[in-house]
């Protein structure tokens, strides 16, 4: 299960490269600022060779789960968002804005981790810790966000690899 797991995410985040490559909006980066998705085309995004049927056949095998809870559902629908924009935040040439589009999606898989959580959880201390988790990475995302939107914009004229941005 791990190995159709591995190749699951392979696969849709070599799909959102791909849809990134040819200016299409990427549907599994949702939340992924504009800047990161035109740093990720100037880093080269190359998509993978997979072969479409095995991989749809993953896919058909990560969609199971009648069995799962509201919140096993949820956390697995988090997981699947998150990790393809996360492949496609890093493929900006420049470290500092490679980290912080990857850093984008991770804070905001936090947050639909935690609403995940929410839908089943009756402890109040886990209760309050998923609300506080909601409100630390909303403000995280918006700290990342105003930097990349500021700096990223010089990632499109680099052709070297590195940090070089001014600070």
């Amino acid at each position: 299960m791990r190995m159709a797991a591995l190749a699951t995410t392979i696969f849709v985040a070599a799909t959102t490269l791909a849809q990134a490559q040819n200016n299409d909006p990427p549907s599994n980066a949702t939340g992924l600022p504009k800047s990161c998705v035109d740093a990720a085309k100037s880093g080269g995004a190359m998509m993978s060779n997979m072969d479409e049927g095995k991989s749809q056949s993953m896919m058909a095998g990560m969609q199971g789960g009648n069995d799962m809870t509201e919140t096993q559902k949820g956390l697995r629908a988090a997981m699947m968002k998150m990790e393809p924009a996360m492949m496609l935040g890093m493929m900006a040439k420049d470290a500092d804005v490679a980290w912080i589009c990857a850093m984008i999606p991770h804070h905001q898989g936090a947050i639909d981790m935690a609403r995940a959580g929410l839908k089943g959880a009756t402890d109040p201390q886990s209760r309050q810790m998923a609300e506080e988790t909601i409100k630390m990475q909303e403000k995280e995302i918006a700290k990342l966000t105003a930097w990349v939107d500021k700096n990223a914009a010089s990632e499109t004229r680099k052709e070297t690899t590195g940090s070089n941005l001014k600070k």
